[in-house]
């Protein structure tokens, strides 16, 4: 654990929360925008299946037993502010499951029937070895974008500052996005799987993972590209887990080490073909990014680990309450 870690996450959370009052100034309704994933492309149901005859050491939590949940999906852009998609940040899908048993982690939604899970492409915190870094290249970018690294050389260490500013350069500034479908997404940090420690993966399988060409990138383009795709096919993901094998090659609290264990299939998730601009499917779009998604809305069995994720605790739920979200929901269809 990191040295004075409460003080440390409540600092982090309020500044979150300052960020989401200056941006809802911007903003139609004056409402405040989500801490992160603030736009969303879609919002649509889907099905995630457990696959069957999965390994004794992989049957655990919401995966212990073959069967299929209901479930939304969010797709979204990772920023704090809404951008055009030739924006270069990261991308996002967090997944809601209904049905899943087991007494929940937050406060106040023990008794809920749902169970989250939140993977970003080439994100930052892949990036950070853990919150504090996090956090000063947050208020880099923040309070200074065209001068952040200079802001960063004078908070963080020159290696630290050249090995992050590497990877971001790789995975986010030179990255060249044409799919939401496309994308590999990550959990970034690990979460308990029983008894176990993993980090999970969601991408596109097997002809799904063709690309459509879009020669117009317009300010809504990867939204268009998901619409276009779902018009002629379901989009179908595999959801992938890696085990903790030790602290040298898959450290627990730094989020900068790649993970190199050999991933296992443990579900596949189905959106099925939609016209994602019919008035239901905007509908239930607005309803579910109404909801609030969170790695903390999990059972025991998915406990998130690591500092990254002890501060996300204190930050979505400040943020939940700042943007006053809807209670979870306790099946689908959604209620108005």
């Amino acid at each position: 654990m990191l040295e004075g870690e409460p003080a440390i996450f409540e600092k982090f959370a309020a500044e979150i929360a300052a960020f989401q009052h200056q941006d809802a100034k911007t903003t139609k309704d004056g409402k405040p925008l989500r801490g992160f994933h603030a736009k969303i492309h879609t919002g649509v149901m889907a099905e995630f299946e457990i696959l069957p005859d999965l390994p004794a050491h992989a049957r655990y939590g919401a995966f212990a037993e073959s069967r299929m949940f209901p479930a939304v999906v969010r797709f979204s852009n990772g920023e704090s502010t809404i951008h055009p998609d030739t924006n270069h940040e990261p991308r996002g899908i967090a997944i809601k499951l209904f049905g899943v048993p087991g007494r929940k982690l937050l406060q106040g939604r023990e008794d809920a029937v749902t169970q989250d899970f939140l993977a970003t492409s080439h994100s930052v915190t892949s990036a950070v070895r853990n919150v504090n870094q996090f956090m000063k290249f947050v208020r880099a970018h923040r309070y200074s974008p065209k001068i952040m690294a200079l802001r960063l050389f004078f908070t963080m260490n020159t290696f630290e500052l050249l090995r992050i500013r590497k990877i971001l350069n790789r995975d986010v500034l030179q990255s060249d996005v044409s799919s939401m479908a496309m994308e590999e997404y990550f959990g970034t940090a690990p979460i308990r799987f029983g008894p176990y420690a993993v980090k999970f993966s969601i991408k596109a399988v097997g002809e799904t993972a063709k690309t459509i060409d879009r020669l117009v990138r317009t300010k809504d383009f990867l939204r268009e590209e998901l619409a276009e795709r779902l018009r002629k096919e379901d989009l179908v993901m595999d959801f992938k887990i890696q085990f903790y094998a030790d602290d040298t090659s898959t450290p627990i609290e730094d989020t900068s080490v790649l993970w190199q264990t050999e991933p296992l299939t443990v579900a596949r998730l189905r959106i099925p073909r939609v016209d994602l601009d019919d008035e239901l499917s905007r509908k239930l779009s607005r309803k579910v990014d109404a909801l609030s998604f969170s790695p903390w809305h999990a059972v025991e069995d998915h406990r998130p680990l690591g500092n990254i994720m002890r501060a996300r605790r204190v930050a979505y739920e400040m943020s939940s309450r700042l943007r006053n979200v809807r209670p979870e929901p306790t099946g689908v269809p959604l209620p108005d």
